[in-house]
């Protein structure tokens, strides 16, 4: 697909994001490739791709739990304007991919490397379609643990990776932080058919006041009114399965600290109140103690949706992935070859 739209500023605003999002953005939206690829147990995974045969890098946006392509448009689209291809799924059980049970919002998975595997495919069937010189990961939360599981498992189909407030840990109060991963896989063993982990309940529209994700008022109602206008996109709690899995994917990150080789950038969102900070200085440490690269940027006022908070905190977040793109971008003449 080729695309051409004018000159923008270096990133979208707040100021004018209603606008821009209601123009701009939404052509280049319309104009997008996307369709659906047979995932592992035959679900269809839904996908999109912005491309240009003047770009000859790639980034491979891997959204977090309940998020979708759609709702990543402006990321999208910013990094289109650098000079990017951009490519992104939404995972099963969420967004346009197939639902796993009856009860279509429940988060659900059956094995956390289910979702690796479709990243796994994507990249060889979808990406990898097109030459690049340079291919990289950008994961947010649950994107962030299997970009780096997945990069762990094929390390020659990434240059390098950038990571916003990755779940490599979940934060669960004290008192239950030692037992969630055992009560969870008993209550997923005993209770079907599969629903919601004890006392999660279904999509709500929450307020922005009661919100954890974000500072920035109009980015969230943007989103929650997406969510509003497409039903299918909603996702509400996760499943005792999915909770049992994810924390068991969490545990496998920490080794993945010394088994990922390409060089990493984590962004850490220091307001965050959903992943677990002492979980991201844990894969820090592990892994510069074992001589791999590793860049940590502490985003100070964050919530846990970097990518979606204030301009000032957006802007920087973006700022630095890409400058840690560009720095580790291949040479024209080691272009890659498709695998």
């Amino acid at each position: 697909m080729t695309m051409t739209t004018p000159s923008l500023p270096r990133f979208t605003s707040e100021a004018d994001f209603l606008n821009t999002m209601a123009s701009s953005i939404d052509t280049f939206w319309h104009r997008r490739d996307h369709g659906f690829f047979i995932g592992k147990d035959g679900l269809r995974i839904h996908w999109c791709a912005m491309t240009k045969p003047a770009h000859e890098k790639a980034i491979i946006v891997l959204n977090g739990r309940i998020e979708s392509t759609a709702k990543y448009r402006e990321l999208l689209f910013d990094l289109y304007q650098q000079g990017y291809d951009v490519y992104s799924l939404d995972h099963r059980g969420q967004g346009h991919s197939d639902r796993l049970l009856l009860t279509p919002d429940a988060g659900h998975v059956v094995q956390f490397d289910d979702y690796i595997d479709d990243v796994d495919t994507f990249i060889n069937l979808i990406v990898s379609a097109k030459v690049h010189q340079s291919r990289f990961i950008l994961g947010h939360s649950m994107g962030g643990a299997i970009a780096t599981l997945y990069a762990a498992r094929r390390p020659k189909q990434i240059d390098a990776i950038a990571l916003s407030a990755p779940m490599f840990g979940i934060q669960i109060p004290a008192p239950m932080c030692w037992i969630a991963h055992p009560a969870a896989w008993l209550h997923s063993k005993f209770h079907h058919p599969a629903t919601f982990a004890i006392g999660q309940v279904p999509y709500t529209n929450k307020s922005f006041t009661d919100n954890l994700l974000t500072h920035s008022e109009v980015r969230y109602h943007w989103f929650r009114e997406l969510y509003d206008m497409d039903e299918s996109l909603q996702v509400g709690g996760p499943t005792s399965r999915w909770v049992w899995q994810s924390l068991d994917a969490c545990r496998r990150c920490q080794p993945a600290a010394e088994e990922v080789t390409q060089p990493l950038l984590i962004l850490q969102a220091m307001s965050d109140a959903i992943v677990s900070h002492e979980a991201i200085t844990r894969f820090v440490t592990r892994r510069r103690n074992a001589g791999f690269q590793v860049e940590l940027l502490p985003m100070a006022g964050s919530r846990h949706e970097i990518l979606f908070e204030v301009d000032p905190i957006r802007q920087h977040a973006l700022s630095a992935i890409l400058d840690f793109f560009e720095a580790n971008s291949r040479s024209v003449d080691k272009k890659r070859e498709i695998s």
